[in-house]
């Protein structure tokens, strides 16, 4: 029988730190709910159980459809670790309002970089309504993945676990240049660091003034339904990312769900709760509290149906057929926090987004830390 300490729940303060201290003590959470790209380093450890066996035995492949974006966030090193309980898909959010003032169609699901790019000049105007900018960027390496994926480039060798870095490719400085450099100071089509620091709820897309934002289903309810940043609610629709120079469209996929502790007392039970979560009876709890359920089939019988009633989100699809060409933008014992911290990759992006750096001259002083970092990291693995 598993008990509340033993199903731990995350968004707690030091939720991860605490599971550490269960591991070193002796005493971990038997199941413990992991987002996809954080909990390789504990498999590395040895402090997570191996789901393959149990998986076999039953016939159990529910929750492990074959795409990419499942298979580098629920494995590692080719064995099973993570049952799906959840995902995120991320698309262009779009408010009606200020595409039909300046007269500019909708995003249409073949739109190109160009084609969002110009929407987002065109969008961006002042008039008898104020100020409205076509785009909100958003900050982070995570975030910003799909920009250069999207055109043929991806800034490792191999997502998971990478030995060589490709940050100063012409592809990733290009998008993040326009992402968080020109957007705000060159084109003006999106608010600046320093405009959105003047106020937590003005030139937001949530709160107005703003047409597009990439963003994740956990942002319906900030649109539309009882929880609205607006009075009343925006009327909104999504969209899939644009497609590339590649002709194909990258979307992140954020998978998460439950892990099992090496050191479980009970690894039948848990097992038999991960299994119930995965499935039909544990989907629907977890559509009814707002997320998207675990995979395209539940997703489409539970998530989809909600979603369209409570958010007035007519294109609603659009986040399962993101699903198609989702990924994830690093797994292993190095992740972004590592990269934060040891390369000081998110301060990197910062001085871009005040406008303190431009994209060629910081991926150029970003590349060599990044794998410097890569490669102490190997140089303590043995060089696997």
């Amino acid at each position: 029988m598993l008990n509340d300490h033993q199903i731990n729940g995350q968004g707690q303060p030091g939720y991860y730190e605490k599971f550490e201290k269960g591991v070193a003590a002796g005493t971990p959470n038997d199941l413990v709910y992991f987002q996809g790209w954080q909990w390789q380093s504990h498999a590395v450890a040895g402090s997570l159980q191996e789901l393959d066996d149990r998986a076999a035995r039953d016939k159990w492949t529910l929750p492990w459809p074959t795409d990419e974006a499942y298979e580098l966030q629920t494995k590692f090193r080719a064995k099973r670790y993570l049952s799906t309980s959840n995902i995120g898909t991320m698309v262009m959010f779009y408010v009606k309002e200020y595409f039909d003032r300046a007269g500019v169609a909708y995003p249409k699901p073949d739109w190109t970089i160009a084609d969002f790019q110009d929407a987002a000049r065109k969008v961006t105007r002042t008039d008898d309504k104020g100020q409205v900018y076509g785009y909100q960027w958003n900050p982070g390496y995570l975030r910003n993945t799909p920009w250069w994926r999207m055109n043929g480039r991806v800034e490792w060798d191999r997502i998971a676990e990478p030995k060589q870095a490709n940050w100063a490719a012409t592809e990733v400085v290009e998008a993040l240049q326009w992402q968080l450099v020109d957007s705000q100071y060159a084109m003006k089509v999106s608010p600046t660091q320093a405009t959105l620091e003047q106020s937590q709820e003005a030139n937001r897309l949530e709160f107005g003034n703003v047409a597009m934002k990439v963003e994740g289903p956990w942002f319906l309810p900030r649109m539309w339904g009882a929880k609205a940043k607006r009075p009343g609610g925006t009327p909104f629709d999504v969209q899939l990312l644009p497609t590339g120079r590649t002709g194909k469209k990258v979307h992140l996929n954020l998978v998460e769900g439950q892990v099992m502790a090496k050191a479980t007392k009970v690894p039948d039970a848990a097992w038999d709760l991960m299994k119930w979560i995965a499935a039909d009876e544990g989907q629907k709890r977890i559509a009814e509290g707002g997320r998207m359920c675990n995979v395209p089939e539940t997703n489409r019988r539970f998530w989809l149906p909600l979603a369209k009633q409570r958010y007035n989100v007519a294109n609603a699809e659009a986040f399962l057929k993101a699903i198609d060409t989702g990924t994830i933008n690093l797994v292993g014992s190095v992740t972004e926090a590592v990269l934060d911290r040891d390369a000081e990759l998110g301060r990197t992006l910062d001085r871009m987004r005040y406008g303190q750096l431009p994209a060629k001259d910081a991926m150029e002083a970003l590349q060599p830390k990044i794998q410097q970092v890569l490669d102490a990291t190997w140089a303590k693995q043995g060089g696997r």
